[in-house]
């Protein structure tokens, strides 16, 4: 990113800005799964304790600074990589939902023609 920053006109600009938009990315990507993983183990509830919730954030936090300091490069790669392979098999999941998207679009469009809808 900041390669093609250094190609632009207002680099020091453009670097702040980019850095902030991605601060910005991180912190509400990491408050979206700490409410998802709140919510899920209150056992589906929005309203969870305040404590419960803090307490979710900050076990976020210290993971991935441990990730990051303790194991650097490797860790994070191994993750990626566990990451891919734990997602391969919802690919499957994925296609499957397409086929059964498209059949039931198909099945939508004949049933519009026989009314003369469409």
């Amino acid at each position: 990113m900041f390669q093609m920053f250094a190609n632009l006109p207002f680099v020091a600009i453009s670097s702040f800005v980019g850095i902030v938009l991605v601060l910005v990315f991180f912190v509400t990507s990491s408050d979206s799964g700490s409410l998802v993983v709140d919510s899920i183990t209150a056992g589906g509830k929005t309203d969870a304790p305040t404590a419960q919730r803090v307490f979710w954030v900050v076990m976020e936090g210290a993971i991935a600074a441990a990730l990051i300091f303790g194991g650097g490069e490797d860790a994070l790669g191994a993750i990626q990589a566990a990451a891919i392979t734990a997602g391969l098999p919802f690919t499957a999941v994925l296609l499957v939902m397409t086929w059964g998207l498209l059949k039931g679009l198909t099945h939508e469009r004949k049933l519009l023609i026989a009314e003369g809808k469409l």
